[in-house]
């Protein structure tokens, strides 16, 4: 995980509640897993109500108060369902590039399994990808990852995943849903 620009802005959306479900639950893993996850979403949450606090207009009388009730949509799934269904028995298919993939249950999500030694092909991102490792560990030549750790593959990067080590890694990936690829699932 790298503090990029990305990686803060992510976050800070995901403080905020404005991602999307893949990439709402991608933070929530990463919040989960990882202790500097947590404690980079509890100081944009902290900011955050700051800020709040400081735009909020003084209080008016209860009888003339409007309720306001953000209630978000929240993914139908949790993180910690995804990770149960990561650690049970899944579905997986191999693609195009020989990488196994399985359905993760939200739109815009899927689980990728690299085997011990394997790669996928260089490729780049037409958009925001981001990748949260569940078990084992991968490099990319931009770095290498380990459970819990979020990745995120900005528009125009190039990498080429491989598992690192003796066992296979499992990783969850989301990104924006986009109809075109319902197609090829």
């Amino acid at each position: 995980m790298t503090l990029s620009d990305t990686y803060i802005a992510f976050m800070m959306d995901h403080a905020a509640g404005n991602h999307p479900d893949s990439f709402a639950l991608a933070a929530d893993l990463h919040v989960s897993l990882s202790p500097d996850g947590a404690e980079t979403a509890s100081l944009w949450s902290m900011i955050g109500g700051v800020l709040l606090e400081e735009s909020l207009p003084a209080p008016r009388p209860a009888a003339t108060r409007r309720a306001w009730n953000r209630t978000g949509n929240r993914p139908h799934v949790s993180a910690s369902e995804l990770l149960a269904r990561a650690e049970g028995p899944l579905s997986w298919r191999r693609g195009l590039s020989g990488v196994h993939y399985a359905p993760a249950g939200a739109p815009g999500t899927k689980f990728m399994k690299l085997e011990a030694g394997q790669s996928a092909p260089m490729h780049g991102h037409g958009g925001l990808e981001a990748t949260v490792v569940l078990s084992g560990r991968f490099s990319d030549g931009h770095g290498t990852y380990c459970r819990g750790d979020l990745v995120l593959g900005e528009p125009g990067m190039r990498h080429k995943p491989a598992a690192v080590g003796d066992e296979s890694c499992v990783c969850f990936v989301a990104h924006r849903p986009n109809r075109f690829w319902r197609y090829f699932k």
